[in-house]
């Protein structure tokens, strides 16, 4: 249910821009009149023009740029993954993405879904935008990467470090942003897939765009069915109906999802205005074995998830290329739990009683803008506002309601001559229950012909969250309790990065250090139930290298980092041992004829750790076996270019979960589910489209 309260500064906010952009469209227009009487047609070339260039000056904004820059000139390292390395992968979700890519672990919990880790930071630490909105709904403190569908995905671009200054809190490993697809190939586009893998998943997606007269309109809509997987199934499922016997429970859970996505741009005058709504609805049956001594009932469970966000965007281009951005957007987000008994001879149900069944719902309203308030030929000066209510809801938090508030302003400074470009940003931020401390960052690029030297440093900064303070979850599965106690976390993060780009190689190297304070982390205590608890330090330290070579007909692409941690859980102890992390990646495509790729893509990922609690209150660590993707892929492009076809075989080494092992502990290996094993995907895509010309 939207509170009032938001809903009235969500309007008020957008009208207001509304009416701004309505007094400068007429100032436009005024401008434009007297040339108009000189010749209508140049009039039109010259709107023309100015509509090609804001699309492009848009296309080329980086995450974390206030403006239009190369990524080769970007402050700050970028990584890419592009739309067509996603359809390679066959990557239904984010999930299915990020296993493949380098410092990134991927585990999957049966209920609460799929959580990452980024250079050794947990989930809570990364931000994930969807086309610069955060997003809001985190399930054990992670944002559930199998409910971010890829079908409509233009890029994603994944920074290392901090960003506080620009967006807060919940970035100290780095940030996700996802950016979704603006279709502007043809005035009238249709785009449709289908995707099938063998483990019984289904996917269909259709798109539609529209572009006319410097506006562009599309929906977007997208189907994904999984019929749940255990180790004993089929290598091939045909969507077999669950019997009533033991074989009706899953260690993969059933899932129905369908994602909705609307958006629209136009130009008033020099305002570029995208207003745009997203939403997410998800069923998963988590079925329960047949209960003794007759097997007629078993208990089971549906979670019912809902994410809606409407957003509006709005930027204003002005004389000596001077910009401001407003980004406004709602999020309610809302997870239920329906526990009932089901009779498995005629599959008839029965509710639990009322403390079997729990709603959670968190409402989000978030209002972010900067603009430059001085732009000189060798620099710029920046301020901008950044405000965040959430208010998080559940049986099982104290009161059933909990709010946070936290507002923000900050400014950044830009010095930059043909060479070098220089940053510092300053955030000051007011938290309705934390002290928050000024944060600074600093980053500077030095160009010396085809080579890029970058250095960085970021204070971060992350508030705990109402669910990490008030939360009590208890189900068949997880006992999670919060903890009132916590303190924030704090962070300093500084990397230095060189690059060298020719004609057909590339190639770079980054050297960062994280020191964390304070960090938050969930406690297995190896009873069935976990705590959240500050730790008193963590720390990495690490390089990474990566390198390209294209040719005309492949391109070979390999990447390796070397991480370092420390933990350390109160300052009276002493740190665990280090655990030194090393991973490698390779791809290659081979584009053996016009209309056929070939390609494989290799991971290996070295020994992780995690920090367990065991009997007495004693902490412990647990290391983590190492483990690796192998992926390989054909894909064929008709010559009209509608058609595509895609097979992938994913996971060749069959990996379905790592083993977890405490030196020393009394305790038996435990294990975290990571696949669903070796599978292969096949994706059908059609594409129709009128141009401009036409």
């Amino acid at each position: 249910m939207i509170r009032l309260p938001q809903l009235v500064a969500f309007c008020f906010i957008t009208t207001a821009l509304s009416l701004l952009s309505v007094h400068e469209v007429c100032a436009r227009g005024n401008e434009l009149s007297a040339f108009n009487a000189a010749d209508s047609t140049d009039l039109d070339s010259a709107w023309a023009s100015w509509t090609d260039r804001l699309f492009e000056i848009e296309m080329a904004t980086v995450t974390g740029e206030a403006e239009g820059t190369k990524e080769k000139d970007a402050l700050r390292p970028i990584r890419t993954i592009a739309s067509d390395e996603i359809t390679k992968l066959g990557a239904h979700s984010l999930r299915d993405l990020m296993r493949s890519q380098l410092n990134f672990e991927v585990s999957q919990d049966p209920i609460l879904g799929a959580a990452l880790k980024m250079n050794g930071l947990g989930g809570r630490s990364v931000n994930v935008l969807i086309d610069g909105v955060p997003l809001t709904g985190r399930l054990n403190d992670n944002i559930d990467l199998s409910q971010i569908a890829l079908n409509n995905v233009e890029r994603i671009e994944i920074i290392d470090g901090p960003m506080a200054v620009e967006f807060g809190t919940n970035s100290m490993a780095g940030t996700i942003n996802i950016i979704t697809k603006t279709d502007l190939g043809g005035r009238f586009i249709v785009d449709a897939s289908a995707q099938y893998e063998s483990v019984g998943v289904q996917s269909q997606s259709l798109s539609w765009a529209k572009n006319d007269n410097g506006r562009h309109h599309s929906l977007h809509i997208n189907r994904y069915y999984f019929d749940g997987w255990s180790p004993m199934d089929n290598t091939w499922d045909g969507f077999a109906d669950y019997r009533a016997d033991s074989s009706r429970t899953r260690l993969w859970n059933p899932k129905l999802q369908h994602t909705l996505e609307w958006k629209t741009q136009f130009q008033l005058g020099k305002w570029l205005v995208k207003p745009r709504l997203s939403g997410i609805f998800e069923e998963i049956e988590n079925k329960g074995a047949p209960r003794q001594p007759y097997e007629e009932t078993a208990f089971d469970d549906r979670y019912n998830t809902r994410r809606i966000l409407p957003a509006v965007e709005i930027k204003h281009y002005g004389q000596g290329g001077k910009t401001w951005k407003v980004l406004a957007s709602y999020q309610r987000f809302w997870r239920s739990r329906e526990a009932f008994t089901t009779n498995l001879s005629n599959l008839e149900t029965t509710p639990l009683d009322g403390n079997s069944q729990d709603t959670t719902s968190m409402h989000t309203f978030q209002n972010r803008g900067s603009g430059d308030l001085v732009r000189g030929e060798s620099w710029k000066l920046s301020m901008g506002w950044d405000l965040n209510h959430q208010t998080f809801s559940s049986k099982r938090t104290e009161s059933n309601a909990q709010s946070m508030t936290d507002a923000a302003l900050f400014a950044q400074t830009q010095w930059s001559n043909d060479e070098t470009r220089l940053q510092l940003g300053l955030r000051k931020a007011y938290n309705s229950m934390f002290d928050s401390p000024l944060l600074p960052s600093i980053h500077g690029v030095r160009k010396h012909g085809n080579q890029r030297i970058r250095v960085s440093y970021a204070r971060g900064f992350r508030a705990p969250s109402l669910k990490e303070m008030h939360f009590r979850f208890v189900d068949i599965n997880h006992t999670l309790f919060g903890n009132l106690n916590l303190t924030p976390e704090t962070s300093d993060f500084a990397q230095i990065s060189w690059a060298v780009q020719h004609e057909r190689i590339a190639l770079s190297t980054q050297l960062f250090s994280n020191f964390v304070q304070n960090q938050i982390g969930l406690i297995d205590q190896l009873d069935g139930t976990y705590r959240y608890q500050n730790f008193a330090q963590f720390q990495a330290q690490g390089m990474k290298f990566n390198g390209e070579m294209n040719r005309e007909k492949w391109a070979l692409n390999g990447a390796a980092s070397f991480i370092s941690s420390e933990q350390k859980i109160a300052t009276d102890q002493d740190a665990f041992a280090r655990i030194n992390s090393t991973e490698c990646a390779i791809s290659f495509d081979w584009k053996a004829m016009e209309q056929i790729n070939f390609g494989t893509a290799f991971r290996w990922i070295g020994p992780t750790q995690r920090a367990v609690s065991e009997a007495y209150e004693e902490v412990n660590q647990q290391s983590t076996e190492a483990y690796s993707w192998l992926d390989a892929h054909v894909q064929w492009s008709a010559p009209s270019g509608r058609w595509q076809f895609t097979a992938t075989a994913k996971n060749l080494g069959d990996v379905t979960s790592i083993v977890s092992a405490s030196n020393g502990s009394i305790h038996a290996p435990s294990s975290a589910l990571m696949s669903w094993g070796r599978s292969f995907n096949f994706r059908l895509n059609y594409r129709i489209e009128s141009r401009n010309d036409e």
